[in-house]
């Protein structure tokens, strides 16, 4: 049977004559009529094949053919109608619908007026079918006439926005969202966004998408008692999946045409896969075998066993690989605030743009220019250089404003701790951070003692990696850090970049001598010392004690890393850069020299190079460790006791 409805799916799809296609016709008239339990009772993909052809026929030029397939549609629906008794027609509902919802994301440079009349003329039909005109049937046929056509108006905002990769995808997941008591019908618009992003290269969300899909699957079947996890399994791949497909309703008039399978379920998890790997998305792939390896096992199809387990290998080979040479890049996130109302409903709303690999700021700003200014004209696109707040009273009402700033995943100091790795750092994140700096006096810079910086963290309403490449922020907190802390962060970011070129396996040595000299070079220190002298050389009396303590300590452990850095240098270089590497130990003991002067204690560093550490400056420095102690006493009391 399925080769019958191949065969006659091909006679419809290949350019025939307008003798031939009434042939065509005529011949599934007289199938459909004689043998309607193949359509009604079998399975669904016969009778959705049979409508994708017809609709797609519907479209047609050629007036005669138009009326051969909406004579044909109608047919389909009536002796549906008649098969279940006078029912309803549930199956034709289900498949017009989904084979309508694929037409149209495939169709966005075609015109669908044809379509459109092809549909009126169905729905004319049945005031003429005197048989049915006492039943339901008629009131059924307008019913999915309109939102089949409902469907087919939402091409033209498609059309409109077929360049706007964002708000393409953003349409095409509106009418996925609409369906969600409909899993096929959602599924075909998820399906749509797959062959989107995989278009543009976003193989991330194209595997999300497919997640989805397994998800939504995942929860019918649960209904059903088939899959007792329901979508409650997908919890460790994305929280987005149960947040959205755990609302699944059992909607009794689709259902019954409805036939998943736990191999459904399988298929999608298999092609999530595919895209994952060329996401460098690996870790995901090991949560992914999780779900697939009890299914395999349970069928004995070691074949398949086989085939996940060598993934798997070559999986965490490449976690292995991309973890000791750091060269990967899983995205880059703006924040883009819109202003102005040419924008219409996007007006005076914020989103967090996931940007491929390493994208400039500079990039995306052309981009989204280029991308308006086609939109809404030449000289009416401008970017706001700034990244604080707008006045919207100075902006002028008929241009439009995009305020685009890079932003960075935010971590609170316990997921610090528990995301250890660059790829937990850039997965199931919905927290963005960026820095604006700003003076007492107004400014946005001063000198460092003055220097402040106000951190805005945005929430936005589901976790990246998604659907989508753009999520609205729904909440934005801000907070300011004094100028010691600044400092504070400074130094810490400082050590931290050095210590990871440390731990690198196998060394990059050109990455390492960047940053050692970045961090001691005399030529270029001078904000880590600056920030020393200032804050820790005669303290003023309004700086707190703790964070003195704090940036004291974060100081002994940066001069550690860096005398650690130092030594693998000075294994690592060639015979040609000893005198660079002389000249950076002449750099690190002087100021090492310095900071024991301003120290409490001082800094006690143990080293098997005695050329790192110049024990004479340990013993001009010996002589301040008394006065540096009891300094230190004071400063350990007043922050115990809370006086400062």
């Amino acid at each position: 049977m399925a080769k019958f409805f191949a065969l006659y799916a091909t006679f419809l799809e290949v350019n025939q004559s307008e003798w031939l296609l009434g042939v065509i016709f005529a011949s599934l008239r007289s199938f459909v009529n004689k043998f309607p339990s193949v359509l009604y009772r079998g399975r669904p993909e016969y009778c959705g094949l049979l409508c994708h052809q017809v609709l797609l026929c519907c479209n047609s030029r050629l007036l005669s053919v138009r009326e051969e397939a909406a004579n044909m549609l109608y047919l389909l629906m009536r002796r549906n109608y008649a098969f279940f008794a006078q029912q309803g027609f549930v199956r034709m509902q289900l498949q017009s619908l989904i084979a309508v919802s694929k037409i149209v994301s495939t169709m966005l440079d075609q015109n669908d007026s044809n379509l459109k009349r092809s549909l009126g003329l169905v729905s004319a039909y049945t005031t003429v079918d005197e048989e049915m005109a006492k039943t339901s049937f008629p009131g059924e046929v307008r019913d999915i006439v309109k939102r089949l056509k409902t469907v087919l108006n939402a091409t033209s905002q498609m059309k409109e926005h077929k360049y706007d990769p964002e708000r393409l995808i953003e349409l095409h997941y509106s009418l996925a969202k609409s369906y969600c008591d409909s899993p096929q019908l959602r599924q075909t618009w998820l399906e749509s966004i797959v062959v989107l992003h995989k278009r543009q290269g976003n193989f991330s969300e194209a595997a999300h998408c497919c997640v989805h899909i397994a998800g939504l699957i995942a929860e019918y079947l649960k209904l059903k008692g088939v899959y007792q996890n329901g979508c409650h399994a997908f919890q460790a791949i994305s929280p987005n999946v149960e947040m959205e497909e755990s609302g699944i309703k059992e909607d009794k008039e689709f259902s019954e045409s409805c036939q998943y399978s736990e191999q459904n379920l399988v298929n999608f998890l298999e092609v999530t896969i595919n895209y994952l790997l060329p996401a460098e998305r690996y870790e995901t792939v090991g949560e992914i075998s999780k779900l697939l390896i009890p299914f395999y096992e349970r069928n004995r199809q070691f074949k398949k066993l086989a085939e996940l387990y060598n993934k798997l290998y070559h999986a965490y080979n490449k976690i292995v690989e991309v973890t000791d040479s750091g060269k990967r890049c899983l995205g880059t996130y703006f924040k883009v605030s819109f202003f102005g109302s040419l924008f219409g409903e996007d007006n005076n709303v914020t989103y967090i743009y996931k940007e491929p690999k390493i994208t400039k700021l500079a990039e995306i700003a052309e981009r989204l220019t280029a991308l308006y200014t086609k939109k809404f004209g030449t000289n009416t696109v401008f970017i706001i250089q700034e990244s604080g707040k707008v006045d919207l009273s100075k902006l002028d009402p008929l241009k439009a404003y995009l305020q685009i700033t890079h932003v960075v995943p935010y971590f609170n100091s316990q997921e610090l701790l528990e995301k250890d790795t660059l790829f937990e750092r850039n997965d199931k994140i919905c927290k963005f951070v960026f820095e604006t700096p700003f003076t007492r006096s107004g400014k946005a810079h001063g000198s460092t003692a003055e220097q402040f910086m106000r951190k805005t963290i945005l929430t936005v309403k589901h976790w990246f990696p998604y659907i989508k490449t753009r999520i609205e922020v729904v909440d934005t907190q801000m907070f300011e850090i004094s100028p010691i802390e600044v400092a504070i962060e400074a130094v810490e970011k400082k050590m931290n970049d050095l210590q990871d070129a440390v731990k690198k396996n196998p060394p990059d040595i050109k990455l390492l001598q960047l940053l050692l000299q970045g961090s001691i070079s005399a030529q270029v220190n001078q904000g880590a010392m600056e920030y020393a002298n200032i804050f820790l050389k005669g303290k003023s009396s309004q700086v707190s004690s703790k964070h003195v303590i704090h940036l004291t300590e974060i100081y002994r452990q940066f001069m550690h890393v860096c005398q650690e850095a130092l030594e693998l240098n000075g294994r690592l270089i060639q015979e040609s850069q000893v005198m660079y590497h002389e000249d950076l130990k002449r750099s690190f003991v002087r100021m090492e020299y310095q900071l024991n002067a301003l120290l409490p204690e001082g800094i006690y560093l143990s080293s098997n190079d005695e050329n790192t550490v110049s024990t004479t400056l340990k013993r001009r420095s010996k002589k301040n460790t008394s006065a540096n102690s009891q300094r230190m006493s004071v400063l350990l009391f007043q922050a115990i006791s809370g006086s400062k």
